[in-house]
This record gives structure tokens, sequence and C-alpha cells, in this order.
């Protein structure tokens, strides 16, 4: 996909600022979440079915964080994404990502 995804120093700081908040959280740099936007393998939900705003989930593999991650964004009216969240993927996140395209029928 490769798509540009905005980040505002206020958004910046609460990825970055993970760790402090969660017992076990990892925080998130921006510049992972660039490489997640960048992932051949990106898995895109436009809109996130989770989300009450209308924001879009992006699952994708950040080579930097070694993991894969989630990142959560809003398209603004031009159409650029902007970045409100981003943490490690697990569970459901993790196995939608690892399963790909794959929707387990033979081709």
């Amino acid at each position: 996909m490769g798509e540009e995804i905005w980040w505002d120093a206020d958004a910046i700081a609460y990825i970055r600022s993970r760790g402090q908040r969660y017992a076990d959280g990892v925080g998130i740099e921006r510049e992972w979440t660039e490489e997640v936007m960048s992932d051949v393998d990106l898995l895109a939900l436009e809109p996130d079915p989770k989300s009450r705003i209308g924001a879009s989930r992006f699952i994708g593999h950040s080579h930097s964080a070694g993991r894969v991650l989630v990142v959560i964004a809003y398209r603004d009216l031009d159409g650029d994404l902007h970045g409100i969240n981003a943490w490690p993927a697990t569970g459901a996140d993790l196995r939608l990502y690892e399963q790909g395209d794959d929707d387990g029928k033979d081709d």
C-alpha cells in the first residue's frame, strides 16, 4: 500500500508512552508505523468495524519493531491519513494478519 500517515506531536507522545500506561506495554515509534503502512502484506480495515468514529485499522509488520503492529488512523476530507493510536498486534488482529488473503479455499 505504501500510504503516508501523518502524526501530530500529541499522538506521537501518546503512542510512545504506551509502556508507561500499561504494565507490559511497548512504546511505539512513529517510524514503525510508517513501516507498517509499507508492508506488502498490510491488512487494511476501512472503516474499522470496531471504530465508533469511522477510523481505519491497519495491521502490518514493522521490521524495526520486530513485530506486527496495529495502527489506527482517520482519513480527512482530502483522503490523508492521520494517526490516532498504535500497539503490538495480539489475538484476533495477529491471527487476521497471519491468515493474510488466504480464505482457506483452494484456487
